[in-house]
């Protein structure tokens, strides 16, 4: 048995799938490619897949992480040839980027992650928002639940807010940070601005661009990937 890390992009028709319909088409993709998954133990076994970060139904992701336990016992000579396997089977809109193989079982746990989505307003009134938020002591949304009504500070979430022009209304950018409580939602963030704005809080062309991760394994090999000291699995895609 061994672990492996694989980042993957989901775009095109893939960024409409939900959660686990992704966790779904990777555990095919593995399948495909002849790649055994480990299986769970208990009265009903499920193959030891995770994606530790959920992307929303409608988004794309540029930077996504599977964990999953193989059942060989891989060497690092073997990955380029498993790799290329992957991205043969992927499906329409998943493209495997990188894989490495852990030395110990993965727990990765997001620390941020930047966001892209457009805006339908021009770029001087989102500026004018943007400068509005950071200047703001606290802007705080609520959130509703099974478990009842939550205030979410927003403020403890959200950095790095830009605006740039695009070609139908205008881009914006911004990292939210994760912690122990969780962190934010992207439609509570354009909620906010959006009630400055006065416009709808649509969500338009959202894209996780990439993840910043805690808790990566400190011992890895691959062929030609590596693990960042700044917690991003980086590598070359041959």
């Amino acid at each position: 048995m061994s672990w492996w890390l694989v980042s993957f992009r989901r775009d095109g028709p893939a960024r409409y799938i939900s959660h686990l319909d992704t966790m779904r088409v990777v555990q095919r993709t593995f399948a495909r490619a002849g790649i055994e998954l480990a299986l769970s133990q208990g009265m009903r076994p499920k193959p030891r897949l995770s994606l530790p970060l959920p992307l929303p139904t409608g988004a794309a992701g540029l930077d996504e992480l599977a964990v999953v336990e193989v059942v060989e016992e891989s060497a690092a000579a073997l990955l380029p040839v498993r790799l290329a396997a992957l991205r043969a089977a992927a499906a329409d809109g998943l493209a495997i980027e990188r894989l490495v193989i852990a030395g110990e079982r993965p727990r990765p746990q997001a620390a941020a992650a930047a966001y892209e989505c457009r805006l339908d307003a021009p770029g001087p009134a989102v500026d004018e928002a943007l400068a509005w938020f950071a200047g703001q002591p606290c802007v705080s949304v609520v959130r509703q639940s099974p478990k009842g009504r939550r205030a979410i500070e927003l403020k403890e979430y959200v950095c790095e807010l830009s605006a740039s022009p695009c070609d139908a209304g205008t881009k914006l950018a911004f990292t939210l940070r994760y912690g122990p409580g969780g962190s934010a939602r992207v439609d509570e963030v354009v909620a906010a601005l959006a009630a400055r704005l006065e416009i709808e809080p649509v969500v338009l062309d959202l894209t996780r661009v990439r993840v910043t991760w805690q808790g990566l394994p400190s011992r890895s090999f691959a062929a030609t990937d590596e693990i960042a000291p700044d917690g991003h699995v980086r590598g070359q895609r041959r």
